[in-house]
């Protein structure tokens, strides 16, 4: 496969699990946040389809960072999807706080800082487990466990 195959592949696994966990899942854990401000919560479609096309780009974008993270395949298969989740969160953060600036203060109720820093960080991190496992099923990434042979699985061929 070539290079261009695996970016491509890797942005679609991307783009679909940013729609499914960062969208949807975004604006699910911002709808519960709402709750906790003493303002009724608003839930429009503008709102709605801008949170979710945020998600999808944004885990677009991201995706290809996967491949960097190939070193710790070797070491620890099931760490790859968690690091890339935090990797892209402290992204997001950055972006965040770079458009908003930093000598701004929040101003929230505690329990919408609380239930926020909660939901968001482990929605990123299930954005990378996601990302992971597609592309390690559509075969962009190998699943290696050649470094650890006890993680291999043994076929009929190899009893022989």
């Amino acid at each position: 496969m070539s290079f261009g195959e695996r970016i491509s592949r890797i942005c679609l696994a991307g783009l679909l699990a940013g729609f499914l966990v960062l969208g949807v899942g975004g604006r699910v854990a911002m709808r519960l946040a709402a709750y906790t401000t003493p303002e009724p919560p608003e839930l429009t479609l503008a709102g709605t389809l801008q949170v979710i096309l945020a998600g999808t780009i944004w885990g677009g974008v991201t995706a290809p960072l996967l491949l960097s993270l190939g070193g710790l395949r070797s070491a620890a298969r099931w760490s790859v999807g968690p690091a890339l989740g935090l990797l892209t969160l402290g992204l997001a953060v950055l972006a965040v706080a770079s458009l908003a600036g930093f000598g701004g203060r929040i101003v929230a109720p505690p329990a919408f800082i609380v239930l926020s820093a909660a939901l968001f960080p482990g929605l990123f991190v299930l954005h990378g487990i996601v990302v992971d496992r597609l592309a390690t099923r559509w075969q962009v990434i190998d699943d290696d466990t050649s470094a650890n042979p006890a993680a291999r699985r043994v076929t009929p061929s190899d009893k022989r």
